[in-house]
C-alpha cells in the first residue's frame, strides 16, 4: 500500500512540475512561428487529419489556407495507458492552431 501511496504521489508531481514545460514549450513554439511567418496549423496523422481547434465547419478551408504540419506520435491511435499524454497534445494542438487561425484566417473566425 506504501508502494502505491508513493507511485500516486510521484506521478502528481511529475504531473504539477511538467504543465509549465508544456505552456512554456506552447508560448516558444508560437513566438517561433509568428516570428517565421508559418501559420501551419497541427493536424493529427491518420485518417481524417484534423485539426484540432478548428471548428468542424472551416477544416478543410483551414488546412488548405493555412497548411499543416504534425507533431510525432500525435496520430488516430491512442495506445493504453497513454490517454494523458493524448489529451496533453489535443490541448496543445488546440491552443497553437487557434492563435495561428488569428493569423492566417482572420475574417473566417470572426464570423
Amino acid at each position: 500500500m506504501a508502494q502505491v501511496s508513493r507511485l500516486v504521489a510521484s506521478l502528481l508531481l511529475l504531473q504539477i512540475y511538467s504543465e509549465p514545460v508544456v505552456a512554456a514549450s506552447l508560448a516558444e513554439a508560437i513566438k517561433g512561428s509568428l516570428a517565421a511567418q508559418d501559420y501551419r496549423l497541427i493536424v493529427r496523422s491518420g485518417r481524417g487529419g484534423m485539426a484540432p481547434g478548428v471548428v468542424e465547419s472551416l477544416q478543410e478551408e483551414a488546412r488548405t489556407r493555412c497548411g499543416v504540419r504534425y507533431l510525432e506520435g500525435f496520430g488516430d491511435v491512442i495506445e493504453i495507458g497513454k490517454e494523458g499524454d493524448f489529451e496533453r497534445q489535443i490541448d496543445y494542438a488546440t491552443r497553437y492552431n487557434q492563435r495561428m487561425l488569428e493569423k492566417c484566417m482572420p475574417k473566417a473566425i470572426a464570423r
